[in-house]
């Protein structure tokens, strides 16, 4: 859950940008997705170790492309995130959106929970995932103001792009989900349902707290944070929340993108990964969901296609080979019994 709510979900940005019309329906076809692909990384995790192994294995060739692909969703998320850290800190204080105190601290504290490995991004989820998840349920429904109807804001939101908003987020969980899939099955499949599920709530709960207010929030680049601008204890409250979702994003995504700038540029590579995502930062939060999570979310579809019939292929068709060549094996072992147990007779 620390990998898909972050803060473009918590904020409410990636549910105006992809969810509206026929919410429900939407909502439960992502759950669905969510499910299916978490059990995708999971497995791959679970029988390979991690993503980097598992690609190299089902993708061979296509391995550097892939990676390419994992690099480029991962600095997008990364990039977006840390600007909607300054824009809900400095919104809260009162100066503008640019100036980088927020996304600064955060991107420190993402380089030093990195450096700790998988391990460290872990204890950082469990600990923050679960308040953040409970805070932000509670504040929706003590506010209580819903309209799950159709949109009041302009929207644009459809079965492909419910697709590649799947795609995006769980293609930038990747590397993170695939790291945590050595377990039992029951838990495995468990784990993807409590994902499932908890997902569509909040996305009909952020959906129908924003579509509430109609087309100011939904014009924010914040629009809970708006549904919340009424009180100035709330608005704080939610902010922290917030802002909790953004480090939990920030981490989760930053650690493979480093891990991935590592192999390619040694050692400082984590480094030049963390300037660059600061860079393009600046771009500010509407610019980079609008233009770049598209594009991500169309290479992460693609991805979980790929991975299905790569995995589907080495279990079935490669599989069916083996299971031919241990019967023939087993087939030719008895005919040569069978023909020294007459020679013996002769």
């Amino acid at each position: 859950m620390g990998t898909i709510v972050g803060s473009g979900f918590l904020s409410g940005r990636e549910i105006v940008t992809f969810f509206g019309k026929n919410i429900l329906v939407l909502s439960v076809f992502a759950g669905i997705l969510f499910f299916l692909t978490s059990l995708q990384l999971l497995y791959a995790g679970k029988k390979y170790g991690n993503l980097e192994k598992a690609n190299a294995a089902l993708f061979r060739k296509a391995e550097k492309g892939v990676n390419a692909a994992v690099f480029f969703c991962l600095f997008a998320v990364v990039s977006a995130s840390l600007a909607m850290c300054d824009s809900a800190f400095n919104g809260m204080i009162g100066v503008g959106g640019g100036v980088p105190v927020a996304s600064s601290v955060t991107l420190l504290i993402a380089f030093f929970v990195a450096r700790r490995g998988i391990e460290g991004v872990k204890k950082l989820n469990v600990f923050l995932v679960p308040l953040m998840l409970i805070l932000t349920v509670a504040f929706l429904c003590g506010r209580g103001k819903f309209h799950f109807g159709a949109p009041t804001y302009p929207s644009r939101s459809s079965v492909f792009g419910v697709i590649f908003y799947t795609g995006f987020n769980m293609f930038l969980s990747a590397a993170v989900i695939a790291r945590a899939g050595n377990t039992d099955k029951t838990t495995v499949i468990a784990s993807s349902a409590v994902t499932a599920l908890l997902t569509v709530t909040l996305i009909l709960l952020i959906y129908g707290a924003i579509n509430y207010e109609g087309i100011n929030a939904a014009d924010a680049d914040l629009p809970l944070l708006y549904v919340f601008s009424d009180s100035a204890l709330m608005s704080a409250a939610f902010g922290a929340v917030l802002y909790a979702g953004a480090l939990t994003t920030v981490v989760c995504s930053y650690y493979p993108l480093s891990e991935i700038a590592k192999t390619g540029f040694g050692p400082r590579g984590s480094i030049l990964a963390a300037v660059c995502v600061f860079v393009v930062s600046r771009l500010g939060v509407k610019p980079i969901v609008r233009w770049v999570y598209p594009a991500a979310g169309i290479l992460g579809a693609l991805y979980f296609i790929a991975l299905f019939i790569a995995q589907a292929y080495k279990k079935g068709k490669m599989g069916n080979i083996k299971n031919k060549r241990s019967e023939k094996e087993k087939t030719d072992v008895e005919e040569k019994k069978k023909e020294y147990s007459e020679t013996v007779r002769c």
